[in-house]
This record gives structure tokens, C-alpha cells and sequence, in this order.
């Protein structure tokens, strides 16, 4: 895979830029060529995403130039990186050469078809059946057997899941519209419930370029419809194809009813996370590597002590996962030498190399094309004026979510649907009225068979961040305090229980609608 390699400089860190001349200069707009032309791109990084940059281009100087201070500055002098092309509005820049982290340089070919073509077919009112084999095409996708049924008195698509006792099947319609809004008069409510009992679909969902508000929203609750906005299945399509969705987890969206762009934002979330770990990946094999070196070995306990980790919000279960996963025999990357102290016996490029083996193996078995955030803005830092017990330092309601920013160095952002984050501060409340103290592992336990809202059960681990994103949220807000216990972070309210009920209606509930 092609990519610029830059050794980064003392300037570079002093002023948050990078500059490509001399040798760099020519490969530089050969390979960023569409990135310069354009307006705006987004920089993917180990330290999150940065949206908005540009290329400065001295054309008579033959100097490109690109700035982003909060990633840049916080390198050091001798690092090297390595940028490349990654999608269409986004460039991403990387630690490791991408063939050895096995990086894809862009979407696949066949995804940014079936992205194109949703883009340009939901518009057209005169071809509707052009814009139902795009949303074919993307539920294919997606992992589901999609068949193309339209004309009268039935689906457009029939989604089909086959996940043993777990299956199901969803009618899809797809609406056009050149103003981009689909009105009530547009959906015949009837005929969905219909064409529902007769292919024995679970769910309905219709998919158009917009919707309008009012009666178009109470029919699709009434008649148990999932609106879904064209961008969001774009969304959707671009994260499957850097990190695949399982079918049950497409089976909670589509078993929303009404608009499900909030439920899009939390699935979303939860595969950037999971894809963030995969990313840190080779940061724990380097800390591995690290102990080893200096004692010949390590342990459980040193790994998740590590400093470097801790910054990163990397969980113990989550090492505890990766040392099982390179414990596997066709990996066996990590001997257990004596009870709790591990060596490492494969380098980093090896393990890549074995994961790409499989990879090919098991394309070239299924004749597949290979399957390869919410993306996170230039967060300016504000100061704090009091220590918190987490790297949450600020929040918003967007839409239908609770967001939270989180580690202002290298900033990333958590979703929280509003309902989700409601039933998470009931049982704040709950063990609060029970004892003096809370933490994670309490609410978890808590919420453990319990529905976040109607049909939508916790999912455990990993949703645990919602609740640590909460309790830093009402940290922030002055409601409860943090006691200086770090396993596990504890919490004591700091103002009378009243309150917290106070607070929500007054902050959250007035703004759900």
C-alpha cells in the first residue's frame, strides 16, 4: 500500500504542521491530489479524529503544507508517520505502515458504489425503482440475503437474516423526493401493515432522503414503522465496511420504531469503540514487549498498570481479551512460562502477517471481496477548576443523544440515547437511596436483564461506557462527588437525592422532544 512516510521534526511539533517538499513533494500531490482540490477533509489518527483540515498549497514553491495542532504537537522529534488516502473526505495517518497494520487505503470499490448510488437515487421521484436496488445493494451489504420484489401490493425489499433461532425478516420500502423530505401523503400506512403480515416480516422500515415531522412521525409509532434517512444507511454501509455489524445488532436498530437516527448514533458508537481497541492493538503488544524487556516477562497486573494504557481508557477485560485471543493455538503469539507471567514469543509484524493469512484465507474460501465515528471535531480545552475522576470534561444534547466530550488532549466524543441515559440515572437513584456510595460495576449489576427503553435490552460490556459517560456527567454537573478511589472510581452525591430528579427534568426530559 502506498503511503507518505514524513520523520517528524522539532518545527513540526512547535507549530502542529507538517510540511511536504523536496522528494515528498511530488508522491505528496499525486496521492493527495483529490484532498487539495477540494474544500475540506477529515484526518483520521491513533488520537481520534480531527474534521475540518486543509492543504495549504505554495505551488511556486512547491511546498504542501497541512496543519492540525492537537494531533502534530503532541508528537515528538524523530517520530515517524505514515499518511494515506483512507475514504473520499478523509486522509488517515498512522504510527505503522499501513501494510503492516493491514489498513485498508479506502473503502472498497463495491461500497463506494453502493454509497454513490444511494446519494444520487434518492432524489429521483421519476425512478424510484433505481433508488430500491440501491437500498438492495446496501442491505446486501450489510450481511442480509436481499431480494428486489417492488410493483404493486408488495415490499420494495425483502431483508432476509439467517442467524438460526435468532432470524428474521424486514420489509424495506424506499421513498424519493426532489425537496428531500418525505411527507405522510407519500406513505400508505395500510398497505406497509399489509405487505408486513404477507411476507411474515418482523420489521418495517422505510428509507428516503428526509422526513417531515408532525402526523408523519405518530404513524410510523402507530403502525410500528423504523424511518430511516438515507445519510444514516450511508453511515452504516461505510462502518460495516471497516468494521462489520453483526445481524442481531442490525435487528435492535431496525426494531425501532419511528426515527431511529438516535439508535443509528448508538450503534455507531458502539462499533467505533470496538474498532478503537482493535486500533490500540499494537499499543498493548508494544507494552508487552516493553515489561518484557525489562523483566523478562509480564504479567496481568503490569500490563494493566501501565501508564501509557491508562491514558488510552484501555478497560483490563479488554487486555484480558487480547492476551486469551494471541493465547489461541493458530496464533499461539503468548506462553504462559509460569502462573501469571507471560512472554511474548511472535513480533508485532508476525501477528500482523498471521491475521492477514486468515484474512486472505478465508476470502479466497468464500469469494468474497474483502471487508476491510462519528467522527470527532478540533475540541478547544477548557480549564477545569477541579479534578474529575474521568477524562469526560463536557456534554451536550444533539438531537435525540446525550454526547459527551471526553479527553482533551486527544478528544473523542460517546453517544448516549436520551431514554437510555434516563434509565441509567433511575438506577443512579436507586442504589443511591440504598447506600452511600456508587460506581460502574453497581449500575451495571443493576441493569443487568433490564430493558434501556421499550424492546431494548442492555447489552452489557459493551454498552458499560454509557454508564461511566453518566456518572462523569453528573459529576460534572456538581451533583455527585468523586471520593479519590480509582479501583473502582467511587461516587457520593453532593447535593440532597431530590435533586438529581430536579436536574433531569429541568436539563434532559424538557429537551427529548
Amino acid at each position: 500500500m502506498d503511503s507518505i512516510e514524513h520523520r517528524i521534526r522539532a518545527w513540526n511539533v512547535k507549530y502542529g504542521q507538517v510540511w511536504f517538499e523536496r522528494r515528498n513533494y511530488a508522491p505528496a500531490i499525486k496521492m493527495f491530489s483529490k484532498y487539495i482540490e477540494s474544500r475540506s477533509f477529515d484526518i483520521e489518527t491513533p488520537d481520534g479524529v480531527f474534521r475540518n483540515k486543509r492543504f495549504i498549497h505554495y505551488e511556486k514553491r512547491k511546498v504542501l503544507r497541512l496543519a492540525c495542532g492537537p494531533f502534530f504537537s503532541k508528537l515528538k522529534e524523530g517520530d515517524v508517520i505514515y499518511m494515506y488516502p483512507l475514504r473520499d473526505d478523509t486522509i488517515k495517518i498512522s504510527k505503522e505502515p499501513p501494510e503492516l497494520l493491514g489498513v485498508p487505503l479506502s473503502l472498497s470499490k463495491h461500497a463506494e458504489s453502493i454509497v454513490s448510488c444511494l446519494k444520487q437515487t434518492q432524489f429521483k421521484s421519476s425512478s424510484p425503482m433505481e433508488f430500491e436496488e440501491a437500498i438492495k445493494d446496501a442491505t446486501s451489504f450489510l450481511g442480509f440475503e436481499s431480494e428486489l420484489i417492488g410493483g404493486s401490493g408488495d415490499t420494495d425489499v425483502l431483508l432476509s437474516a439467517n442467524i438460526g433461532q435468532e432470524s428474521f425478516k424486514a420489509n424495506a420500502d424506499g421513498k424519493t423526493s426532489k425537496s428531500g423530505k418525505i411527507t405522510d401523503r407519500q406513505i400508505d400506512w395500510i398497505s406497509l401493515r399489509d405487505h408486513k403480515e404477507k411476507n411474515k416480516a418482523d420489521f418495517v422500515i422505510v428509507v428516503g432522503p428526509g422526513f417531515s415531522g408532525g402526523n408523519l412521525l405518530e404513524r410510523a409509532s402507530e403502525y410500528g414503522v423504523s424511518l430511516l434517512v438515507t445519510e444514516d444507511l450511508v453511515r452504516l454501509v461505510e462502518a460495516h465496511s471497516r468494521f462489520p455489524f453483526t445481524l442481531v445488532e442490525l435487528r435492535d436498530l431496525f426494531a425501532g420504531e419511528g426515527n431511529i437516527g438516535p439508535q443509528v448514533d448508538d450503534l455507531l458508537a458502539q462499533n467505533l469503540s470496538r474498532r478503537n481497541l482493535l486500533e490500540q492493538f499494537h499499543i498493548i503488544i508494544e507494552e508487552m514487549q516493553a515489561l518484557q524487556d525489562r523483566l523478562g516477562y509480564f504479567t496481568f497486573d503490569s500490563l494493566a498498570g501501565r501508564e501509557k494504557l491508562e491514558e488510552l481508557d484501555i478497560e483490563p477485560e479488554d487486555i484480558d481479551y487480547i492476551i486469551t485471543l494471541l493465547k489461541l493455538p493458530f496464533i499461539n503469539g503468548i506462553k504462559e512460562v509460569s502462573e501469571n507471567r507471560h512472554i511474548l514469543t511472535i513480533k508485532i509484524k508476525d501477528i500482523a502477517n498471521i491475521f492477514q493469512q486468515i484474512s486472505d484465507f478465508l476470502v479466497k474460501t468464500a469469494k468474497k471481496e474483502e471487508s476491510p465515528h462519528t467522527l470527532v471535531e478540533d475540541i478547544p480545552k477548557p480549564k477545569l477548576e477541579r479534578k474529575l475522576s474521568s477524562k469526560y470534561f463536557e456534554w451536550e444534547i444533539r438531537g435525540h443523544s446525550i454526547v459527551a466530550l471526553a479527553r482533551q488532549d486527544k478528544p473523542y466524543e460517546n453517544y448516549c440515547p436520551i431514554d437510555h441515559f434516563l434509565t441509567i440515572l433511575e438506577e443512579v437513584i436507586n442504589t443511591f437511596e440504598d447506600q452511600n456510595v456508587v460506581n460502574t460495576s453497581m449500575i451495571f449489576a443493576a441493569l443487568e436483564g433490564q430493558e434501556l427503553a421499550p424492546d431494548r435490552s442492555f447489552r452489557g460490556k459493551g454498552e458499560e461506557y454509557k454508564i461511566r459517560m453518566e456518572l462523569a456527567i453528573l459529576e460534572i454537573e456538581g451533583l455527585i462527588k468523586w471520593t479519590g478511589s480509582k479501583r473502582p472510581i467511587e461516587y457520593i452525591l453532593n447535593v440532597p437525592i431530590e435533586k438529581l430528579g430536579i436536574w433531569s427534568k429541568q436539563h434532559i426530559n424538557v429537551s427529548e422532544g
